[in-house]
């Protein structure tokens, strides 16, 4: 088997991450890997928070908002969150995001990083309080977040 077929066969979901931060090469080489991915205009973008108070704000008002997540970390405790936005109105938002993450986390596992594909942001990114903390942080108000990833 080659390296590549290897990597995506030994690749797993990650839910129990260290609290450390990750160093900042690492997350570039993942981000990287992400912006190598096919795209249709490549409209996506990706937010990368590691700013433990805004993590555990976001996390606090997800676990409020939603009812199967209510006193949960969403996260799982990752120090990184990466999420990949899209404008609303983008007709492969969703083909874009994925090959972006796919690459994301298979760059994550050959660096020695856990990652875990997590949805709860694309259920709540329109709730006003989720989405007013989404675009204090950066995110375009005619973006969605498509997907994120607990990285870490």
């Amino acid at each position: 088997m080659n390296e590549m077929l290897k990597l995506m066969h030994d690749r797993r979901s990650t839910r129990a991450y260290r609290p450390e931060p990750l160093q900042e090469a690492v997350i570039q080489q993942i981000l990287e890997a992400g912006r190598f991915a096919p795209s249709g205009m490549n409209k996506q973008l990706n937010h990368v928070i590691t700013d433990p108070n805004y993590l555990a704000d976001l996390t606090a008002l997800v676990s409020r908002k939603m009812e199967n997540y209510r006193d949960k970390d969403f996260r799982y405790g990752a120090p990184v969150l990466v999420l990949v936005t899209n404008q609303k109105e983008s007709t492969t938002c969703v083909q874009d995001a994925s090959c972006a993450m796919e690459n994301m986390m298979l760059a994550a596992f050959s660096l020695g990083v856990g990652s875990c594909w997590i949805n709860q942001l694309r259920e709540t990114c329109d709730v006003p309080e989720v989405r007013a903390l989404l675009t204090e942080y950066g995110v375009p108000e005619d973006h969605i977040v498509v997907c994120s990833a607990a990285i870490g």
